[in-house]
């Protein structure tokens, strides 16, 4: 049994050479086909990524290619030539390789530690080589056991906990302030990349209102399309403030574009409710003088810029028990498959004793009864089959029950045991 993984990430190589080599859409059902078709006897699953391009083979010693066939046929599929892309890529064999995919369903090797997405884009590889028949029995288990462990480590570490971006610990500041949002309304100041990011995290809390306004109406427009929001226009500023219980401003302009003394008129109208204020722009949108209002909570980015980075520390100091659950899991998963190897090895070989057996005393009987016809030889041929069978079920059976069940101890008992009855030899 062999594996390999061969592939690049973000910390390997430049974003043009994962562009080149990258199986968008259609192109990694495509890639699929290609590389079986090339590599018939090996099992092929292909995982890509904004920051990852990574291909997995499994099988047999023969079966499985070696790296630098897969680079001519990476080359080859991309027409790209081998010398652009090389350099900048890892191989992984056997249980490296399997360790591999397990940080990476972990998210160990993301761009952002914890980050949730890539469980789902393993399980995304996964899916679209069973729907192209281009994995089999070694591949499904590591894949599946990879999810396991994508799982696993989340739960027991907490590696997922403490948001990184700043828009998003925005939003948890948000949640710790309100209990509910059903009866608040949100105001978004801005219509760029960070307040869309913002208004994303804010669906979740699903906010009874959202308001967008931005300087350029059309972008307000689109931003509050997506997210279903309401329209003000930049100069109802005022009028939205005072509608607001949480406002996150996310503008590019020069200078604060509110300051303490209107903000002081917007809560007197606000009847003095509790106000929440996310300002995540640089410059400040808002005068640092407004969190001195009472019943005001102002947040600038370099408060929530501070979180990010706790949030960060606590993160890193999960990776050791991460990697020890992975340890653990690495080895178990290849002891599994070499357990399975083992029972498939055996089936074999039982198989092939009742065979031969058989069919040394079917042409024994034969030659002793010359005066068989056909159809005779065919009865007798046919009743020594269905008796190899029925002999052969129960055995096969256990074994293959053995072979599906992780053994407490390897190899599994039974397989020794049958090895013993029957006289086969250790593979």
């Amino acid at each position: 049994m062999k594996l390999l993984a061969l592939g690049t990430d973000h910390r390997h190589a430049p974003a043009d050479v994962r562009e080149a080599i990258a199986f968008d859409g259609s192109r990694r059902e495509e890639a699929l086909d290609a590389l079986s078709a090339e590599f018939p006897a090996a099992e092929v699953a292909i995982l890509s990524t904004c920051n990852r391009v990574e291909i997995y083979a499994a099988g047999s010693e023969e079966a499985v290619p070696s790296t630098g066939a897969l680079i001519d046929a990476l080359a080859r599929f991309h027409k790209v030539p081998a010398e652009r892309f090389e350099r900048h890529l890892f191989d992984y064999h056997d249980d490296r390789a399997i360790a591999h995919l397990f940080r990476v369903a972990a998210s160990l090797e993301s761009l952002v530690l914890g980050e949730g997405q890539i469980i789902g884009q393993v399980k995304e590889a996964y899916s679209a080589a069973v729907d192209r028949k281009t994995i089999g029995s070694i591949l499904h288990a590591v894949f599946r056991h990879a999810l396991f462990v994508g799982k696993k480590v989340r739960s027991e570490t907490g590696l997922d906990q403490g948001k990184l971006s700043i828009a998003s610990v925005a939003v948890d500041v948000a949640r710790d302030v309100f209990d509910t949002f059903v009866d608040k309304t949100v105001l978004v100041i801005g219509a760029g990349k960070m307040a869309d990011l913002t208004l994303q995290h804010l669906a979740d809390l699903r906010p009874g209102r959202v308001i967008v306004t931005n300087r350029t109406p059309e972008r307000a427009e689109i931003a509050a399309k997506k997210w279903g929001g309401q329209v003000y226009a930049f100069d109802r500023l005022g009028e939205a403030l005072a509608e607001a219980d949480v406002v996150v401003s996310t503008t590019a302009a020069s200078e604060p574009i509110v300051n303490a003394e209107t903000y002081k008129r917007v809560q007197r109208k606000r009847r003095n409710r509790l106000a929440l204020i996310l300002d995540i722009a640089i410059p400040r949108d808002f005068d640092p003088k407004i969190g001195d209002i009472d019943n005001v909570m102002l947040y600038h980015v370099d408060d929530l810029q501070a979180q990010t980075e706790a949030n960060r520390a606590r993160r890193a100091k999960k990776v050791d028990p991460a990697l020890a659950i992975i340890e653990t899991e690495t080895a178990e998963c290849l002891a599994n498959l070499r357990h399975k190897q083992q029972a498939g090895d055996i089936l074999r070989q039982l198989g092939d004793y009742a065979d031969a057996a058989r069919v040394r005393e079917m042409e024994a009987l034969f030659n002793r009864c010359p005066d068989l016809n056909e159809s005779q030889r065919n009865a007798i041929a046919h009743t020594l089959h269905r008796l190899q069978n029925q002999f052969l079920h129960h055995p096969r059976a256990a074994l293959r029950s053995a072979a599906a069940d992780p053994p407490n101890e390897h190899p599994h008992p039974l397989l020794n045991a049958v090895r013993r009855l029957f006289g086969l030899s250790e593979s």
